[in-house]
């Protein structure tokens, strides 16, 4: 059997074939700091059929006399996923069959190693090709140094050694970071596709465990809406509401390490150019009437009290309508200031597409193509003290940041250098396991975005970046970056309050815009190094 090294800011394919002699070093040499992980991918050739293998890592000791606390390995089946049609420029995808435009990958259709499956010491080998992810989680308490050691895989009666140097920074990321950020999660999804009964003992337990998968990528907030919410009508204008959903999602969320809680859109729009917003709990009533106001009223009242009750409502961001835009300005402006009596001094939040709605929103969150093309009026809001986040979802295309399964990976990790080069405080996506009825999430990655709407598909991954396995949430390849970007943003901040300038030209060598980066994996790991570096020497 033959095998290859690959960077974890790199995409692996199922069809690659390793040279013979392999084109590459045929040793593990990464760099990691505490309180995060560092792994590669390994990709195999030429196994044999139903192999068993045998995983053995044989550590060697620390260059210190007292015994470390030793970085421990996560094994990971990758698993490959279709990509049936490219990223389009601004939105959607080119049918298939359209020659690949520039800013993608390769050519669709074509497969490619992004879920991670956990397996143990001992596995089956499910065909001749196959590659791993190998993990070492670094604790917080390790000592700095080199850590040698071997990886012995055994297949059958071929056995291979991979040489392994870690290299263990005096940096450290903190276990709460200062980057906000939230990734809006499906409870329908995670009832059906694991067949449990909503509310039900096991779905709680499921629902922890996609908890721990945001988490995984430093997730900060969670959305609240109103499937965690029960509203019971007492006839003439009259409601009582039951938050004790809300109260075991919140519990147990903040146990998990979350920070903050987004309160769910109280309306929406029926149809993208609608101009008035309808509630979300009775789509029948228009948000901004008379009736609309009975119930907002009792409702936000409510929501509010019961916070303060629990002594979470300071922790309480709260969403009005998604993406208003030209159209909806006017209502939107009116639903605003509705929220704002029944919630003084809550932060308002709402992914914004608009800059024409300023004192209706205090916390701006638009993609990072609007933040730039408006990046003025933006920074005008700013100064005035609002707060400026951004997101991506099925746009923006082209030459822009995404985290879409046809883009190069390191472009999903420099989102968050995004983050630090224009000082924005979150990051928002509405995608975690939000993958449509009917879809499979593995070979189905552009499904139409709204079939009774229009016939446009999202880009490849944008519906989800989490995988629905056997028994739980299956990581990613780009959830693994993601996490990587955040962790990032903390040392380039870290860097920054010591030696600005040399946290800028770091910077500059991988990032000048959202369209501008550098995605060669060898030119970001000397980068990266140098960045560990730096912030190693300001570390107590």
């Amino acid at each position: 059997m033959k095998f290859q090294v690959f960077s974890a800011n790199e995409w692996v394919y199922p069809d690659q074939t390793i040279a013979d002699p392999p084109e590459r070093e045929l040793r593990i040499r990464i760099a990691g700091v505490r309180g995060s992980y560092a792994g590669c991918q390994v990709l195999f050739n030429d196994l044999p059929p139903q192999a068993e293998l045998t995983w053995t890592f044989r550590g060697r000791s620390w260059p210190e006399e007292r015994p470390p606390c030793e970085p421990e390995l996560r094994i990971y089946r990758l698993i490959d996923v279709q990509v049936n049609e490219n990223t389009d420029v601004d939105v959607s995808t080119v049918p298939a069959g359209t020659p690949a435009p520039p800013y993608v990958t390769r050519q669709a259709p074509f497969r490619v190693y992004d879920a991670l499956l956990p397996v143990g010491r001992q596995c089956s080998a499910g065909s001749s090709t196959e590659a791993y992810y190998l993990c070492w989680h670094i604790p917080a308490q390790a000592a700095p140094g080199i850590f040698g050691g071997d990886i012995i895989l055994a297949a059958d009666n071929q056995t291979c050694i991979i040489p392994v140097q870690i290299e263990v920074f005096k940096a450290i990321i903190p276990e709460q970071g200062r980057l906000h950020v939230t990734n809006w999660f499906s409870t329908r999804n995670i009832a059906e596709r694991y067949g449990l009964e909503p509310w039900s003992e096991a779905f709680w337990s499921m629902l922890e465990q996609y908890g721990l998968a945001m988490r995984r990528c430093r997730q900060t907030h969670f959305l609240v809406n109103g499937s965690f919410v029960d509203v019971k009508p007492h006839g003439e204008g009259r409601y009582t509401f039951d938050f004790s959903k809300a109260e075991r999602l919140i519990t147990l969320f903040l146990k998990l390490g979350f920070t903050h809680i987004e309160g769910g859109h109280v309306a929406n729009r029926l149809n993208w150019e609608d101009p008035t917003f309808v509630l979300n709990a009775d789509p029948s009533v228009q948000a901004t009437s008379r009736e609309g106001y009975v119930f907002l009223s009792q409702y936000l009242k409510a929501w509010r009290e019961w916070l303060e009750s629990k002594g979470w409502l300071s922790l309480l961001v709260q969403h009005v309508a998604d993406e208003p835009i030209e159209p909806s300005a006017a209502d939107y402006r009116i639903l605003s200031g509705i929220v704002r009596k029944w919630l003084p001094g809550v932060p308002l939040i709402d992914a914004v597409i608009n800059t024409g709605v300023a004192g209706a929103v205090d916390i701006w969150v638009p993609t990072n193509k609007e933040y730039e093309l408006h990046q003025e009026d933006y920074e005008g809001y700013r100064k005035c003290g609002d707060t400026l986040w951004f997101y991506t979802c099925w746009n923006p295309g082209g030459d822009y940041l995404n985290r879409f399964l046809d883009f190069p990976l390191l472009k999903t990790r420099y989102l968050h250098w995004g983050n630090f080069k224009y000082g924005l405080d979150g990051y928002l996506h509405w995608g975690f396991n939000y993958y449509f009825k009917n879809q499979d999430p593995f070979e189905l990655t552009n499904p139409l975005l709204a079939p009774d709407v229009h016939d446009r598909r999202v880009p490849a991954g944008d519906t989800h970046i989490v995988y629905p396995g056997p028994d739980g949430p299956l990581l990613s390849m780009r959830l693994e970056a993601m996490r990587a970007g955040v962790e990032d943003y903390e040392l380039l901040r870290d860097l920054r309050d010591h030696r600005p300038e040399l946290a800028e030209d770091i910077l500059s060598v991988c990032m000048n815009s959202f369209t501008e980066v550098n995605t060669d994996p060898s030119a970001f790991d000397q980068a990266y190094r140098r960045l560990l570096e730096a912030v190693s020497e300001y570390t107590p």
